[in-house]
């Protein structure tokens, strides 16, 4: 609220996001998904266990999966990268503390898709712009 009062004072409007410290690892290299489950219905489960199901096609589509649950930012794939939980949460202008929501910054650093629904794998993958793989 403060941001967007400034925001308001200073001219500026509402920005984009800023890219937060902790994914600028990730740049020109990967897609980083942020999905913050601290929601107190099932999306955060079913969003889970579709990344979970579609696990090989998200490593192949060069996307990283973090969660944001109880303070903590944690790795889909165990990689060990250390991210910011309240960093992520405040510079990806994330959903407040208690709701579902997920983000995905592009290799660019850029937000490519902001969602509070479950999204599916081939919805996230073509937001981050990689083709689709014909069958």
């Amino acid at each position: 609220m403060l941001r967007s009062i400034l925001h308001e004072i200073m001219g500026t409007g509402v920005q984009e996001a800023h890219l937060p410290r902790s994914l600028e690892q990730f740049l020109g290299e990967k897609n980083v998904l942020i999905v913050f489950a601290d929601a107190e219905d099932d999306r955060p489960i079913v969003q889970d266990e579709l990344l979970r199901k579609s696990q090989m096609r998200l490593i192949e589509d060069n996307i990283d999966v973090f969660t944001i649950a109880g303070g903590g930012a944690f790795s889909m794939f165990e990689d060990g990268k250390d991210l910011d939980a309240d960093e992520l949460r405040d510079e990806l202008q994330g959903p407040q503390s208690g709701e579902f929501g997920l983000v995905l910054v592009g290799t660019d650093g850029k937000v490519k898709l902001r969602s509070s629904q479950v999204m599916s794998v081939e919805e996230i993958s073509r937001a981050a712009d990689i083709p689709s793989p014909h069958h």
